[in-house]
C-alpha cells in the first residue's frame, strides 16, 4: 500500500523575473515498508523532492498525498499536524542541541506536539533510545558522543513520534565507514518493523542497502530499480588486549 504518492509534482520558484522549475513533472509512489534511496547530482531536484514529501513545501503543480490524505489544500498548521503524525526527520548534521542531554533533545517533538505528560515525555525518550542501542547514554550530552551515536540519536527523536515514515538527508555524509554500516543496519531493522525509509545519498555503498534506488536529475525520475539490498553487518567491536 502506498504510504507517499506524488502525481505529476512540480515545482516551481520566480528568480529576477523569471520561472525556475526545480522539480519535475515527476511521478512516484513509496510503499509501506520500503527503504528507498534517492540519489542524483548536486543541484538535480533531490532536496526539492524531500522538502515536497516532508510537507515542508508545496507543489506548484500536480498531486501529493500522505497516508492516503492530499495535502493540496492544508494550512500550514494542517500540515504541521501531518508532520507530527506521520513523519520523522534526520539530518546529515544530528542537529542535536549542544547544552542538553539525549533524553533531552529526544523528548522535543513531544514537547512541541503538546498535550502529553512530562512522565510521559520521559518514559517515550526512554525507550526511542533503547530501541536505537542508547539506553546507557541517556544523560550524555552530544560532546560526549561520537558521530555514530549522535546520529543514533538523531534516529531516536524522529522515532519518539511513533511516526509511519522517517525521510532522511545524507544521514551518513558525515559519518566513516564502519559507521555508516551501523547506521544503515539500524534503518534496515526499522524498516523489518514497518517503517518506512527514504533517504538521500550521493554514496552507491550506502544505496545498496535499500530496496529500492532512484536517481532524480534536472527535476525528473531519471530511473527507478528495486534491488535485493545488501544486507548491512557491523563489524564486531576489537577485543581489548
Amino acid at each position: 500500500m502506498p504510504i507517499l504518492e506524488l502525481e505529476e509534482v512540480c515545482r516551481t520558484y520566480r528568480l529576477d523575473g523569471l520561472e525556475v522549475r526545480a522539480l519535475g513533472p515527476i511521478s512516484l509512489s513509496v510503499n509501506e515498508e520500503e527503504l528507498l534511496a534517492v540519489m542524483g547530482p548536486s543541484g538535480s531536484g533531490k532536496s526539492t523532492l524531500m522538502n515536497v514529501m516532508g510537507c515542508l513545501d508545496r507543489p506548484t503543480s500536480g498531486h501529493y498525498r500522505i497516508a492516503g490524505e492530499a495535502t493540496a489544500s492544508k494550512s500550514r498548521a494542517e500540515l504541521a499536524e501531518i508532520r507530527n503524525r506521520h513523519l520523522g526527520f534526520v539530518f546529515q548534521s544530528f542537529q542535536l542541541l549542544a547544552r542538553t542531554s539525549a533524553l533531552e533533545n529526544v523528548e522535543l517533538p513531544l514537547i512541541y506536539r503538546g498535550g502529553i505528560s512530562s512522565k510521559d515525555r520521559v518514559a517515550r525518550a526512554k525507550a526511542a533510545l533503547e530501541r536505537v542501542g542508547l539506553g546507557s547514554r541517556l544523560h550524555h550530552h552530544p560532546s560526549q558522543l561520537s558521530g555514530g551515536q549522535q546520529q543514533r540519536v538523531a534516529i531516536a527523536r524522529a522515532l519518539v513520534g511513533d511516526p509511519r515514515l522517517i525521510l532522511a538527508d545524507e544521514p551518513t555524509g558525515n559519518l566513516d565507514s564502519r559507521t555508516t554500516v551501523e547506521i544503515m543496519a539500524l534503518f534496515q531493522e526499522l524498516r523489518s518493523q514497518g517503517i518506512t525509509v527514504v533517504l538521500v545519498t550521493h554514496e552507491p555503498e550506502v544505496a545498496a542497502y535499500a530496496s529500492r534506488v532512484i536517481v532524480v536529475r534536472d527535476g525528473h525520475l531519471q530511473s527507478d530499480v528495486r534491488q535485493v539490498p545488501v544486507p548491512a553487518i557491523p563489524e564486531a567491536p576489537e577485543a581489548s588486549a
